[in-house]
């Protein structure tokens, strides 16, 4: 039997605007059924739009997995704001999520592979990802990737009648820094308009 290559089934590109329903979808699903989001109550349309729109205007990347066959948002994965301090300018925050039907299909490999790449090209120095200790198969993931463990925060949330822990993972890139005459660094910006899945991702 041949198996099938899920980028087959899957197109990666950057989202678009109109994706914001597919992504409330699936982030509304993981708040009501996962301890990967800290949330007790699914938010409105408005939420997304306006993450989207400020993931866009700071210049980091938003892409997505599209379903060949539906049309729909199947995974998306992001980078943003690691802490507002401008010094912390280099370091990112990645979120990944994937769909409940969309599981076990290799999407999550994909972008965060992806992901990884798009960081270098950015010239993005450190990449943090929490993830819910309980959550063994997203931290093996991450290890398998290249990220470190470590830190273990004990008891931050309650959700589903148990405190729950939070592991934070980095994940060093090689990329030279892009260090500005002033002595402050910045990171090239995501070519949203003509970003291609493999190839060239920043302006």
């Amino acid at each position: 039997m041949t198996k099938v290559n899920t980028l087959d089934l899957y197109t990666i590109r950057a989202a678009r605007e109109e994706d914001a329903v597919d992504i409330l979808e699936i982030y509304n699903e993981r708040i009501e059924n996962s301890t990967g989001l800290f949330m007790y109550e699914p938010v409105p349309l408005e939420n997304r739009l306006n993450w989207f729109k400020d993931t866009k205007s700071k210049g980091y990347p938003l892409i997505v997995a599209v379903d060949n066959t539906t049309n729909k948002v199947a995974a998306y994965a992001s980078y943003g704001l690691f802490r507002p301090h401008t010094a912390y300018i280099l370091t990112t925050e990645i979120s990944l999520y994937v769909h409940q039907q969309h599981h076990r299909r290799g999407l999550g490999a994909i972008l965060l592979g992806e992901m990884l790449r798009i960081a270098e090209d950015m010239k993005l120095r450190n990449i943090i990802a929490g993830i819910t200790s309980d959550n063994e198969p997203s931290v093996l993931l991450f290890n398998k990737f290249g990220f470190k463990n470590v830190g273990h925060l004990h008891d931050v949330g309650y959700k589903f009648g148990n405190f729950r822990d939070v592991l934070f993972l980095e994940y060093i890139t090689k990329a030279t820094p892009n260090i500005q005459k002033s002595g402050i660094p910045s990171f090239k910006p995501f070519n949203w308009s003509h970003y291609v899945f493999g190839g060239p991702s920043t302006q």
